[in-house]
């Protein structure tokens, strides 16, 4: 279990260096996915460059699924729960940036398409919402759904 914690480690330690290892991982991933695509004329699932947008969610989904359980299990490793839970926000607070960057652009181009405002559904605000994503409380309360348009 220590050897897979130590594997992990990079999602515990500061901001800057957490997020350039899942950018660089990613990057790699998405290598593969290429080679997969021009190679074996295949449509990668999770290494698709074309879904590079969606690394928050995906951060996010790694951290509660995979690295947060790990480090739980033993108390003496808090301090790097602590690294991940502020990752986690940091991985959290883009999700919902991106999310409201779509939300705008989608706006702007239903409007150009001739809807009316009204016809438009309200922006997501970032409101405290008692939710859970994978039977675990979100960190600030945005439900999975939020994050997540292309995956559901």
């Amino acid at each position: 279990m220590l050897m897979t914690a130590c594997d992990l480690g990079a999602v515990t330690r500061p901001w800057e260096i957490s997020k350039q290892v899942a950018e660089l991982v990613t990057s790699e991933f998405f290598e593969q996915g290429d080679r997969e695509r021009s190679e074996l004329k295949l449509t990668p699932a999770i290494f698709d460059r074309n879904r590079k947008d969606e690394l928050p969610v995906l951060q996010l989904e790694w951290i509660d699924g995979i690295c947060k359980p790990l480090y739980e299990l033993n108390r003496k490793l808090q301090p790097m729960v602590d690294g991940i839970d502020a990752n986690r926000k940091k991985w959290e607070e883009l999700c919902l940036s991106y999310q409201q960057t779509r939300r705008a652009s989608e706006c702007i181009s239903s409007l150009e398409a001739g809807e009316t405002e009204s016809q438009i559904k309200p922006p997501i605000t970032n409101k405290k919402r008692d939710v859970t994503i994978k039977g675990r409380p979100t960190e600030s309360g945005v439900p999975k759904l939020f994050c997540l348009p292309n995956l559901l």
